[in-house]
């Protein structure tokens, strides 16, 4: 087989062979069916494996950063956030579900932390845009995310890749195809991929965000007969890296860990985590069988995914002990479905029918680690705001020595509610009055305010940075979901069809729970029980929790289409679709006012779009104007005063957007596309799990989700050189630009564009392939995540990798 290099329309993914006139069409399955990309009632955007390749693209976040009105970022591979058309759960726990399905193959990727599958020999993947309850099922209320490798042929072909770049990026990839009699074929697929960091750790250790994995993977294909196929895959994955490393905002906290150096947010960074690293060992493994009938097809998916995974984190990011703050998140996961489905076709009709299972078994702990002089970082804004007077967390630093050596004009001023805080000189002022008044928690009669808590860490404090404070949440989720579904479309003419889907989804939870407080603010004594108290699970003062508990949701999603060809070449739908995202539970926060388990979401999508070809088929577009109106939206939130903690929310939020997509062929060599999208949310409602000292700010009622950019574009041009008898050379660039938008964390994230070039010869057989390709050509400086830190006040943010370029070598069998 010749893996043919392609001229890529961008947005559309159309592959393009050299010398065509004209935009060849891709062939998806979006709707449990092989149909042209053109005829699909739905927004989305379908990439070939070629032009994965063409554009550079190793993961699902460079996918969304050519996507319209899609944001992705892994920055973390093993806790991604995927965004489409606004909508994303940004809960890494396992108390939630996802709010953007990912596919591999058809097997649904329950977790985040799984569901980062390595471009190595990928037919093509698909992005949904908008709800796709009825085919998809269930947490696919922003959309799906399809990824399909390539099947086994019976032919004997392969492929050798070697890739070598800046960072000593050194990568090794291969396939190997074969026919191994007349029924059975097979083909074999492994890689690695390995790549130093970008970033100088100046603590001495290895630079960080690294790149380490290894994979393998190998498919079976059996025609047991002439009507029946089976397919088996296996796939093996292994990640070890330093990577999703964050470096801090607080420049003055970072500053004064290092002496004599000047911050710099994209510059070296120090971390003071014993460990800082990623780790996944992915299994996975699925029988499909295919049997057709004279005019309906029969197919079964049986799949099971396992997963072992530990992110390892420095979440104040830097190496100042008065911010320690760092984390052990170690995960396991086992995974198993079963689909059964029946689609046909009739002169007048096409209809799908089927019912899925699934059941997950989730462990996860969540271990946070501090130093005791974490907590005055944590204590100090809200004493100032008790005080109505504010401090930065830029300024923390410099305020916690000045008091520590008594120069601090505001203590000297003998302002009563910091010298209670610092123990300066209480006579003739009502300390315990003042910090009584500043209700902090109630446990057993006892009532803490900032100055107790300050008593009680005073002397640890000052006796160094060394004694640690660790709290621990541990967790395990038994999940079971069932659902039936039907789809079906209708010619009502030669020209206009009518879809109408229904899917009944019922999902069945129960949730354990076991908070941890290693330690006791006042420790336990004669006619005390003691108090534990949680500085990252705070919990309003509620004692050690062990709990299990259960709960069921069941919803019916569905959507109606009306499609209309107005011409062979135009095609136009408006569509109503709503999803369905099962409810969970609140893992991180409980209290004697805070529901376990929180409210399943829904959105309904409204939605008008228009597909086609236009001057002999060198111009292919699609648009889509849309709105969507979100009921009980899961968001996780930081939240509450003095202590803030992290606490899910149902709200209530909509969207309405418009997105275009074109690719244009003006010429016999060149290839031009880009696509544009425009997209405004908010909160409609803001619902609010209580904490301790909650206050009206918390609301963001009228704010915009987050990563949502209000604008967003991409352009691209590809242009072809025949070398006659020496092959061929094409050269493209790529360009896309994001507007500035809002962070999960609520910190804002510039607008920024990225530009990425590739250069690559084919030889006239087209066996060997040789390629210069640059990405982020303009080293563009960037931060687009944002971390947990802001809890302590040193917030640590993620930098889009700098400027990487590298040489392509590729050999085909």
């Amino acid at each position: 087989m010749n893996f043919r290099r392609a001229a890529i329309a961008l947005a559309i993914a159309a592959s393009q062979p050299l010398h065509a006139q004209v935009i060849e069409e891709i062939i998806v399955t979006a709707q449990k069916r092989a149909e042209n990309v053109m005829d699909v009632p739905i927004a989305i955007t379908a990439y070939s494996g070629e032009a994965l390749e063409q554009l550079g693209t190793r993961n699902l976040t460079d996918i969304g950063r050519f996507t319209a009105g899609v944001d992705m970022n892994n920055d973390k591979s093993l806790q991604p956030t995927y965004s489409i058309r606004g909508v994303q759960t940004n809960d890494w726990t396992i108390g939630s579900d996802p709010a953007v399905a990912v596919y591999v193959d058809g097997v649904y990727a329950a977790r985040g932390a799984g569901a980062e599958a390595a471009f190595i020999d990928v037919e093509r993947v698909e992005v949904l845009k908008g709800p796709q309850g009825t085919l998809f099922g269930r947490n696919a209320t922003g959309g799906a995310i399809h990824i399909i490798t390539t099947r086994p042929a019976f032919a004997t072909e392969g492929r050798i890749k070697v890739t070598g770049g800046n960072y000593d990026r050194r990568d090794i990839e291969g396939i190997y195809n074969t026919a191994l009699g007349e029924d059975v074929a097979m083909r074999l697929t492994a890689a690695v991929q390995r790549r130093d960091g970008y970033i100088r750790d100046l603590t001495g250790g290895d630079d960080v965000n690294e790149e380490d994995k290894k994979n393998v993977r190998l498919a079976l294909l059996w025609n047991a007969t002439e009507n029946t196929e089976v397919l088996a895959r296996i796939g093996y994955e292994d990640m070890d890296q330093l990577s999703g490393v964050l470096h801090t905002t607080n420049g003055a906290a970072w500053e004064a860990a290092n002496p004599g150096r000047r911050y710099d947010a994209f510059g070296d960074g120090a971390w003071d985590a014993p460990e800082q690293r990623e780790k996944r060992e992915l299994f996975s493994a699925s029988l499909e069988l295919n049997h057709q009938f004279d005019d309906v097809t029969f197919t079964s998916i049986t799949a099971w995914r396992d997963f072992e995974t530990e992110l390892l984190e420095d979440l104040d990011g830097s190496n100042n002990p008065e911010f320690y703050f760092a984390s052990s998140n170690p995960e396991q996961s086992d995974f198993f479905s079963q689909e059964l489905r029946f689609t046909g076709e009739s002169e007048r009709l096409k209809w799908t029918a089927g019912a899925t299972y699934t059941n997950e078994q989730l462990e996860h702990t969540t271990d946070a680690q501090f130093l005791v002089s974490t907590f005055e970082s944590f204590a100090l804004p809200p004493v100032f705001e008790q005080l109505g007077m504010t401090i930065t967390p830029e300024e923390i630093p410099a305020f916690r020595a000045s008091a520590r050596t008594g120069t601090n004009p505001t203590l000297n001023a003998l302002n009563p509610l910091l010298n209670a805080l610092y123990g300066v000189n209480c006579a003739g002022v009502n300390c315990d009055g003042i910090a009584a008044s500043f209700f902090i928690s109630s446990l057993n009669g006892v009532t803490l305010g900032v100055s107790d808590i300050l008593d009680e860490l005073r002397p640890r404090i000052a006796a160094g940075y060394a004694e640690p404070w660790n709290e621990t949440v541990e967790s395990q989720g038994d999940y079971s979901s069932w659902a039936i579904y039907g789809d079906t479309t209708w010619s009502l003419s030669d020209t206009t069809n009518l879809t109408v889907g229904l899917r009944y989804t019922y999902d069945d939870k129960t949730f354990d729970l076991y908070t941890a407080y290693q330690n006791y603010l006042i420790e336990p004594g004669p006619g005390q029980p003691g108090i534990p108290f949680g500085l990252a699970f705070f919990n309003g003062g509620q004692p050690l929790l062990d709990s299990t508990e259960s709960d069921n949701w069941g919803a019916v999603s569905g959507r109606i289409v009306l499609d209309h060809h107005f011409t062979d070449e135009m095609m136009a739908y408006a569509s109503i679709a709503n999803g369905f995202k099962s409810g969970g539970f609140n893992s991180l926060n409980f209290g004697p006012d805070i529901e376990t388990s929180y409210d399943s979401e829904e959105v309904m999508n409204y939605e008008l779009g228009v597909k086609g070809t236009a001057l002999a088929g060198t111009l292919q577009y699609s648009s889509a104007v849309f709105f969507y109106d979100y009921e009980n939206l899961q968001t996780l939130e930081l939240m509450g005063v003095p202590i803030p903690s992290y606490n899910l929310r149902n709200a209530d939020a909509e969207g309405k957007g418009f997105e275009v997509e074109a690719a244009w062929m003006p010429g016999e060599h060149w290839l031009l596309a880009g696509n544009y999208s425009w997209l405004e949310t908010e909160f409609t409602a803001y619902d609010i799990i209580p904490a301790a000292g909650e206050t009206e700010a918390d609301d963001l009622t009228g704010e915009p989700r987050a990563d949502s950019p209000e604008h967003k574009y991409t352009l691209s041009a590809q242009y072809t050189w025949p070398l006659t008898q020496n092959g061929e050379l094409v050269g493209r660039i790529d360009y896309t630009w994001a507007d500035d938008r809002i962070a999960p964390s609520r910190g804002e994230v510039e607008d920024y564009g990225l530009a990425n070039a590739r250069l690559s010869w084919f030889s006239q057989d087209e066996d060997w392939e040789v390629a210069l390709w640059g990405t982020n050509l303009a080293d563009e400086e960037v931060l687009t995540v944002f971390g947990n830190g802001e809890a302590v006040n040193s917030t640590p943010a993620w930098r889009i990798p700098p400027r990487m370029w590298g040489v392509d070598l590729v050999y085909n069998l």
